[in-house]
């Protein structure tokens, strides 16, 4: 049944996009027509004017954010069941199988024997790519709007997960992606992680980030810090508006941020400001950009940076296979 309440949810959602791109594109042709009175600025496309096609166009802007939260919401509970009904085969198997590293002393081991071992996932996990910026530069604008009661201090941790250029190494084996002794290299702000990606793409990276001072709606990516918290439990929320493969603009909202750590603010602007860059979600539980945010190691990943790289050079709506 939910499998079916989910795909009603997405015949919904394709006939919304459907529909939202063919507002778009009477608004486009409205806008194209050369108006050399205030009567020419009244054509109407079906009976309807700009005005009244951009107020549809927002309509279904929320419509289809609802429908994605309910399909998002139907998968957790679908995953939550099926990982409830196969509970008791790992139980059967924890008590079964030898996974200790020590073999104690007894009469038939008269010494004790340690051992280690290493799994590699061969295939990888992977990172979703989505839809990229189209710049005829490298820069981007973000506007950060502010509740009252939000501080300078908050504000730099904000500026700081996106313009830092700072790396830091993590040891593999702490999020078991290889042997004790091997490293990787994680991120603290986007500005270093675009910047590493080796080679030109395609499109242009976003290298740059201008901030914005404005309470206005001026900038490609605006973030709301919001001091309520969310009814469906976010943390954190991001809504693109595309045309075709191409990012037109992104909206990042930031719930119940007084009552976030300086490292959880800084880990759930990383995250959702990777959705507004173009990635999808990782695979990976400790990665991230995974659905539910582990902070482990709350920075961003050499695997997403492929992802990046990946994704400007075209292939959107793709996977990133993870290295490591």
């Amino acid at each position: 049944m939910a499998d079916k309440s989910i795909g009603r949810l997405r015949e919904h959602l394709d006939l919304m996009k459907k529909e939202l791109s063919q507002t778009t594109d009477q608004i486009k042709l409205l806008e194209k027509k050369d108006r050399s009175t205030e009567w020419d600025a009244l054509d109407l496309v079906e009976g309807r004017t700009v005005s009244d096609l951009r107020q549809h166009e927002n309509e279904l802007v929320s419509e289809i954010t609802k429908i994605q939260k309910e399909i998002k919401k139907s998968r957790s509970k679908t995953l939550l069941i099926a990982e409830l009904a196969v509970l008791p085969a790992i139980f059967l198997m924890i008590m079964f199988s030898g996974v200790a590293d020590t073999v104690t002393d007894s009469p038939q081991s008269p010494t004790a024997m340690k051992t280690r071992y290493f799994t590699e996932n061969l295939r990888g996990d992977t990172v979703d790519t989505w839809k990229s910026w189209r710049l005829v530069g490298t820069t981007l604008n973000v506007n950060i709007l502010k509740s009252p009661r939000v501080t300078d201090h908050q504000l730099d941790v904000i500026r700081n997960a996106i313009a830092s250029e700072k790396t830091v190494e993590f040891d593999d084996s702490i999020v078991h992606k290889g042997p004790k002794g091997s490293t990787s290299t994680y991120y603290e702000g986007w500005a270093g992680a675009l910047k590493s990606v080796d080679g030109d793409t395609k499109y242009n990276l976003p290298t740059k980030f201008n901030f914005v001072d404005s309470s206005g709606g001026e900038g490609d990516i605006i973030i709301t810090l919001s001091n309520i918290k969310d009814s469906d439990g976010y943390t954190g929320y991001t809504k693109s508006i595309t045309e075709e493969n191409e990012i037109l603009k992104s909206f990042i909202t930031i719930y119940d941020i007084s009552n976030l750590t300086d490292e959880q603010l800084g880990t759930i602007l990383r995250h959702e400001f990777g959705h507004a860059l173009g990635l999808g979600h990782s695979t990976a539980p400790e990665d991230l950009m995974a659905p539910t945010i582990d902070m482990t190691i709350p920075y961003i990943t050499e695997c997403n940076v492929d992802a990046i790289r990946d994704l400007y050079n075209a292939n959107e709506a793709s996977q990133t296979v993870c290295k490591k």
